[in-house]
């Protein structure tokens, strides 16, 4: 399947798609392959998509309620969770191919490299998300959303371990 940005989230069967309260589906940040797995990034995005009655996430760590990060130990079987509206058209983002591993995955050091590394010792960066114009994303002011493991937690497929931290300036 696919690496991409925003769309549907291709999941295995018996997979559940994570949802912030009973029908607030949580958008598809990212899904990539690690090894034979896939693994999905999801977070409660709407309000920084312009939602402003929508809550959600704030500048600093977030609680475990406002992000996901699953994996899935196949690529096999995969299909679609299509999330629409009640009208049937789309309710998430066009995907946008991620091609090899560009540099909100998996990322180098960032302009937050030492708040990071200050706040959270020893851990890396898993993926990094930006201000996005053209997708009318935005987070605060110059912000950019970290989703972050220790490299021994990336090596046993621990995602449950993963952290979430919004900076801005």
């Amino acid at each position: 399947m696919q690496e991409h940005w925003w769309g549907f989230a291709a999941m295995p069967e018996g997979m559940d798609y994570p949802y912030c309260g009973e029908d607030d589906p949580m958008t598809l940040v990212c899904q990539f392959a690690l090894g034979e797995g896939m693994v999905y990034v999801f977070a409660n995005l709407d309000y920084f998509f312009g939602d402003l009655e929508a809550e959600g996430g704030h500048l600093g760590e977030w609680s475990s309620s406002l992000f996901r990060v699953l994996y899935s130990p196949t690529r096999k079987g995969l299909h679609e969770h299509k999330i629409r509206y009640a009208d049937g058209s789309s309710a998430v983002t066009a995907p946008r191919e991620i091609s090899g591993y560009d540099s909100h995955i998996l990322s180098s050091p960032t302009a937050w490299t030492d708040e990071l590394e200050q706040d959270f010792p020893g851990y890396k960066v898993l993926v990094q998300l930006e201000e996005d114009d053209a997708l009318g994303l935005r987070f605060y002011d110059c912000g950019s959303l970290f989703f972050l493991i220790r490299p021994a937690d990336l090596a046993a497929r621990r995602f449950d371990r993963v952290r979430c931290v919004l900076y801005s300036y």
